[in-house]
């Protein structure tokens, strides 16, 4: 095939989104596929078209900001240009703004993280400390803080774009959905803290268990709450979902990443391998899937 691999990109991930795409161009060009890379801005896409329409498929390794938020996939539909790896438009805005992701996979029965949207009124969470602040769009934990005490909230300002979820004090899963099926869940063990950007691209920063050490019933309930949310997102191809325990054991849903890292120590490529699947032919399975929506 010849394949476009679009990576870097203008937002906080633009370094794990360059990772990223060399690493996927790498393994498409071991597999034997022609591969042009592009660093994308935002204002390049009206040169790109014609390179694009060539192509077989083009392959998105930007991660978070207008190349994950349903913005560059709303403007290549507008041209015509359907032969993109990942989910659509709607699909990748709803889950980009977590919020409303969680509300969307609730509303079809999956347990979600309690979240609410605070304000500069707001003059303390109303969950009990210590409560978890992220940004309501965005992903690799660029911005995630927890809050220990009354103190540190006073302290932290503008609390605009932020969501305060409580505080879930169990075990941390993801779990990858590739193709319709659900891979092995994985269990992520940040080693002297809280699973942070600095602990999700450091190697050795953290321990990552794939096939999670879980027993049989609620491994499947994993893959089964993560295959229902991808639904409840209206995701396509592939995605990556994110849990965590209640104190009671009950994992409870968290966010979907809809372009999921593909670097070194990315969880998305390491359950694909744990189920079989090399990274050069998780890549091209994926191109692969684009390939079939161009339009002949």
């Amino acid at each position: 095939m010849k394949i476009m691999v679009l990576y870097g990109g203008e937002s906080d991930e633009r370094e794990v989104s360059l990772h990223s795409g060399t690493r996927v161009a790498c393994a498409l060009r071991s597999a034997g596929h022609q591969v042009e890379c592009i660093d994308y801005r935002t204002g390049r896409l009206a040169c790109l078209l014609e390179d694009m329409r060539a192509a077989d498929a083009v392959f998105l390794a930007l991660h978070g900001g207008t190349g994950e938020d349903g913005s560059l996939q709303a403007a290549l539909e507008k041209e015509g240009i359907l032969h993109y790896t990942g989910s659509g438009p709607r699909g990748a805005a709803i889950a980009m703004e977590k919020a409303v992701a969680k509300a969307c996979v609730s509303e079809k029965g999956v347990p979600v993280a309690r979240g609410v949207i605070p304000d500069a009124a707001m003059a303390h969470p109303p969950f009990p400390y210590p409560v978890v602040l992220k940004p309501r769009s965005g992903g690799s934990s660029v911005g995630l803080r927890f809050v220990r005490s009354q103190r540190q909230w006073r302290k932290i300002t503008p609390l605009g774009g932020m969501l305060c979820e409580e505080y879930l004090p169990g075990r941390e899963y993801t779990v990858g959905v590739f193709d319709g099926r659900a891979l092995p869940a994985v269990e992520i063990r940040p080693i002297g803290g809280a699973y942070d950007y600095e602990h999700k691209y450091t190697v050795g920063a953290s321990e990552e268990l794939c096939p999670a050490p879980l027993p049989d019933a609620k491994a499947r309930l994993l893959s089964e709450l993560a295959l229902c949310a991808f639904a409840a997102l209206s995701l396509r191809d592939y995605a990556r979902i994110d849990f965590r325990e209640d104190g009671m054991g009950n994992p409870r849903f968290l966010e979907a990443n809809t372009l999921p890292g593909m670097t070194e120590t990315s969880l998305f490529p390491l359950a694909a391998k744990t189920a079989g699947i090399e990274f050069p032919t998780l890549c091209e399975k994926m191109a692969a899937l684009a390939a079939k929506r161009k339009k002949t």
